[in-house]
């Protein structure tokens, strides 16, 4: 069994510790879609699904929502770097994922921790891009959206980091992604269809940073 549970007081020491620093460093930033009908508190529970810009990524989420325990789900390589730093990433939330596998124990982690009211954090990606180019969004969390009555809250990155720089997050309208298929049992072909659909809602979030609104 390689899920463990939050430890509340390593989580909470980290982010006391290191939200200032971490403010300092990103300046985030906060653009919402459409804040007539948002809030600036996440809803409860929710699958929190970014694009993947740098591993600087959840620490820029780990801090922004400082309120909010968002479990992520964490490459298995991060893991692989000793039991110390394995235990760390656990105690944080991290919810390990083997992706050289079909992995139905994260997946029934995940779906558990949405049903308990938690917000879980995807980057569906699953890797950092190479050369610039940007991985295409795995099917994984639409299968877990169409499994669980928890909306997609869709987030984009730029991923603009350094002391001399400002990283815009732009958060997006929640989705309900049973609105977008009906079908109990949905075929492989809409799966994928609806994977690319919600990859898209990502990266149109992107004409907000640019628009600078």
């Amino acid at each position: 069994m390689r899920q463990k549970n939050v430890n509340r007081f390593v989580l909470g020491f980290v982010k006391l510790t290191g939200y200032l620093p971490a403010m300092l460093f990103f300046k985030p930033r906060v653009i919402y879609e459409d804040k007539t009908v948002q809030s600036k508190r996440l809803p409860k529970p929710c699958i929190f699904v970014s694009n993947h810009q740098s591993l600087l990524d959840f620490a820029l989420y780990l801090c922004l929502f400082f309120g909010r325990t968002i479990r992520f789900q964490m490459a298995e390589v991060l893991f692989e770097k000793g039991k110390l730093f394995s235990n760390f990433l656990f105690w944080l939330g991290g919810i390990y994922v083997n992706r050289n596998k079909l992995n139905m124990e994260m997946m029934a982690t995940s779906i558990r921790i949405l049903d308990a009211g938690g917000t879980v954090g995807v980057f569906p990606q699953g890797r950092l891009p190479v050369d610039g180019k940007p991985f295409p969004f795995k099917s994984g969390v639409v299968y877990m959206a169409l499994h669980s009555d928890a909306p997609i809250v869709p987030v984009y990155t730029d991923g603009n980091y350094g002391l001399k720089k400002r990283a815009t997050v732009v958060i997006g309208k929640p989705i309900n992604l049973k609105e977008w298929c009906t079908d109990e049992k949905p075929s492989l072909a809409t799966i994928e269809a609806l994977t690319a659909q919600l990859e898209q809602t990502v990266y149109d979030l992107k004409g907000l940073v640019d628009s600078g609104d």
